[in-house]
């Protein structure tokens, strides 16, 4: 990302099951995982208000290149 480039958080398990290239099923089984990295945040939107998952897609490639610089697989 640039210089003075703003990123939009991306909503949803889909999105980061998407990106990773993982099923639905195995990004919620590593949701805590990815939040205690700080990958995935939660929000309350709407009315009344629910919990959503939302992820920058930059954070996410770079936590996928640590675990993959250390040996592990994704």
């Amino acid at each position: 990302m640039a210089n003075g480039d703003i990123e939009t958080a991306v909503q949803g398990w889909r999105a980061i099951a998407k990106t990773v290239g993982w099923s639905l099923r195995s990004a919620y089984r590593r949701r805590d995982e990815l939040r205690e990295a700080g990958v995935v945040f939660y929000r309350k939107t709407g009315r009344p208000p629910k919990k959503a998952v939302f992820h920058f897609p930059s954070r996410l490639k770079d936590w996928i290149a640590r675990k993959s610089a250390a040996g592990e697989k994704i």
